[in-house]
């Protein structure tokens, strides 16, 4: 791994081969783009660091591709993707620069590739179970992965033949180390053991118990640092740092730092011991005498990988904050901080005028520029995972709320957090704010849903879950009305401070929801008592009510303002007008059912025939169904017959998982539909046009994609946020 920069000038190539089209977007969002992105927001979660031999350059595995910088400057120099880096996989280069070994984290297999050539060479298969770690032994000839099948494999580097297993740990095996040598192998299990091993032989040399990952071996392989942890009394458990005889076990120095370490290395003369710890910090001892030299924040968050530059001089970290930083090793002091790394969801939000972008970062909100792709702001102050992103209607402000109990509004100019809404007792969910901007909704998981004045902060109302669960909520579009479920009646509340004006009685079941109509002077509903009903939001006066044998699935309003009942009775879908009552369509299923996506007629569960979604377009022409078997049919609102041929999962585009097309969304125009595929192998987007159900576009990006998808207010771009810590671009075909 530590010389693995020679070859990267070949991938030059590909970044200046972009589009003049996309010169618009900062440089490093094009390089390594999957095919027809046209910018990539994000560089992946980190896996690996290291340093070039000379020290001048520093590269960072990510779960996308190798990113290489300026050890000085920080400038990006290379970023190499392709056909080696399988979508969301560590990737790990030979020291001699000439392979590239991936795996994915989920995976049981490893896969071997020519580094020059991209070709395959080999896939290492053996393991049992998921492969918790991968590395190279320091001659490049061989490789080690550890699974949670408690083995350990040898693979030949150059053939990919598996030449060795070990076997002896008695629970999965989540580390992996080489001795400088590569004469000996070192594993660190769940069993609380780590353990050495003959690398020729594959025997076992030593197990040294109530020791622990993560391992380090000094520079001239007679010592190995790992953890132990004892009893201390009152305090709990304490975790020591220990030093011990790469080849006896014996203990020979022990280094107390009461914290969680997550890595350790020594510095290249072995004089010096770095380890990163749970609360971010980095502490540096003396390696000869066990004693403290110094200790610095390095991280808002758990340091997971600490290194020294060849040369000693720089220590560089990678943090769950996403950031890899360099630091000067005898001052403690910043050099360079390496942002926009992360995996894990991205849950993206278009500004309303499309010009910026919100991305989730787990504690974080990133802003960035739609147009260049450049980073605008970061919102922080969240402790806990944001769990939802809201712009204003006039984009002025953002809502977000988070696991740490609390929702804030923040200033989406300046990135200033403007207030904190403080009073819920567990996690937060997405804010809804009212059309006018001036009053917005918080949900939580505490059971209870809270009413605030986005002006001062101030807290309106607190409502209590009803016998039904968690309620909705619907504002009128002049932001004045708040209507709610209150078991089997709807209330309307002053949405200015809370309080009960109306209440709708009438309905004998449970209300699903409601729909205001666009001038706010009626409101439909409908409840699992088969009826949809219309209302006069001025008296509560019930106007007209129908009787419907099936599920409700929507009410939408058409663009003459006509209330519309979407209905399904399972086979088939119906609209009706709900201020006549008058049944207006039905879209019906007919012929011979078709069973994809891995499901038969004798499966568990609804009939794979059987509507699941029903989405009703923007424009009001088109309607989408989606059945269990994942199948999509698109529909003529005005003549209810089909639009194209079904669309059933792709089969050049399988699921490991049985998931296939399982949710459609419409662009804002209803010109375009999108469909999202799902799976292990990779998330797909297809693009189709919603009056022909041509298809116009498939998206395959990084990974799994999840249904993190959004289309610009315009409806000419689609940003598709992934489990890899990536938001794709891309730009939606003209007809």
């Amino acid at each position: 791994m530590k010389k693995l920069f020679m070859m990267l000038t070949l991938f030059i190539v590909a970044t200046l081969c972009l589009e003049s089209t996309f010169a618009q977007y900062e440089p490093y969002t094009q390089m390594g783009l999957p095919e027809g992105a046209i910018a990539r927001l994000g560089k992946g979660g980190i896996s690996e660091i290291t340093y070039s031999l000379d020290g001048t350059r520093v590269a960072v595995s990510t779960s996308i591709g190798v990113w290489t910088y300026d050890a000085q400057t920080g400038e990006v120099q290379d970023f190499i993707t392709g056909k080696p880096i399988d979508c969301s996989n560590p990737v790990l280069f030979s020291p001699d620069h000439k392979r590239i070994v991936t795996t994915n984290w989920w995976d049981i297999k490893a896969r071997l590739w020519n580094a020059q050539t991209g070709k395959p060479i080999k896939t290492l298969v053996g393991h049992k179970s998921q492969i918790n770690a991968i590395v190279y032994s320091p001659d490049s000839k061989t490789i080690a992965t550890a699974s949670n099948d408690k083995t350990i494999r040898l693979w030949n580097a150059r053939t990919g033949r598996n030449t060795k297993t070990l076997i002896g740990h008695i629970k999965g095996v989540n580390s992996v180390r080489f001795s400088p040598d590569s004469k000996t192998i070192a594993t660190g299990s769940a069993d609380k053991t780590i353990r050495l091993w003959n690398v020729r032989t594959g025997k076992l040399i030593n197990t040294l118990n109530e020791f622990q990952s993560p391992i380090a071996f000094s520079p001239d392989g007679k010592t190995l640092l790992g953890i132990n942890k004892i009893n201390s009394g009152p305090h709990g458990v304490q975790r020591l740092l220990q030093m011990r005889d790469a080849y006896t076990g014996q203990l020979l120095k022990t280094f107390s730092w009461r914290n969680i370490v997550y890595s350790v290395a020594y510095s290249p003369d072995g004089k010096i011991i770095a380890a990163g710890g749970y609360d971010g910090m980095v502490k540096l001892w003396n390696a000869v005498t066990g004693q403290p030299i110094k200790a610095f924040k390095a991280h808002a968050d758990t340091v997971y990988r600490v290194i020294y530059s060849p040369d000693g001089k720089t220590i560089a970290t990678a943090g769950v904050d996403s950031t890899m930083r360099l630091w000067d090793a005898n001052s403690g002091e910043n050099i360079k901080t390496f942002s926009e790394y992360l995996g894990g969801r991205s849950y993206i939000e278009y500004s309303p005028n499309g010009k910026t972008i919100a991305i989730e970062r787990h504690t974080d909100v990133w802003l960035r520029d739609a147009a260049t792709g450049k980073h605008l702001k970061t919102l922080k102050g969240h402790t806990e995972y944001v769990w939802g992103i809201k712009f204003s209607p006039d984009g002025k402000t953002i809502a977000t709320g988070s696991a740490d109990k609390t929702a804030r509004l923040w200033d989406a100019h300046t990135g200033k957090n403007i207030n904190i809404l403080t009073g819920h007792t567990d996690t937060v969910y997405t804010p809804i704010y009212s059309l006018n901007g001036k009053t917005v909704v918080t949900r939580s998981k505490d059971k209870t849903a809270r009413l605030w004045n986005t002006h001062t902060g101030e807290l309106l109302k607190t409502l209590q879950e009803d016998t039904y669960g968690f309620r909705w909520f619907k504002y009128s579009p002049d932001g004045k009305i708040l209507a709610t479920r209150y078991n089997d009646t709807v209330r309307l509340l002053n949405a200015h401070t809370g309080e009960t004006e109306k209440v709708l009685i009438g309905h004998t079941g449970r209300v699903y929801s409601a729909g205001f109509s666009p001038d706010g002077k009626m409101i439909a509903t409908y409840s699992n008592d088969n009826t949809v009903r219309l209302w006069d939001t001025n008296t509560a006066e019930n106007i007209e009510t129908i009787n419907i044998t099936g599920k409700t699935m929507a009410i939408v309003y058409s663009a003459d303002s006509e209330p519309i009942a979407i209905t399904t009775n399972k086979e088939a879908v119906s609209l009706w007008n709900v201020a006549t009552g008058q049944h207006l369509n039905t879209f019906e299923s007919s012929g011979r059912p078709f069973f994809g996506g891995g499901q038969s007629k004798k499966s568990w569960g609804p009939p794979p025939y059987h509507i699941r979604t029903v989405r009703y377009s923007p424009n009001g022409e088109t309607l989408a169904t989606v059945r269990y078997n994942k199948t999509v049919q698109l529909w003529n609102v005005h003549t209810g017959k089909r639009i194209g041929k079904l669309i059933k999962p792709p089969k050049d585009d399988p699921s490991e998982d049985g998931f296939g097309v399982t949710d459609v969304v419409y662009s804002p125009d209803g010109n375009t539909l999108a469909t999202i595929q799902l799976g292990n192998l990779g998330g797909t987007v297809r693009l189709w046009d919603a009056a022909t159900g041509k298809h116009l576009k498939t998206l395959r990006g990084h990974s799994f994609c999840g249904n993190s998808l959004k289309f610009s207010p315009d409806s000419k771009t689609i940003a598709t946020g992934h489990w890899d810590g990536t938001v794709l671009l891309w730009d939606v075909p003209s007809r």
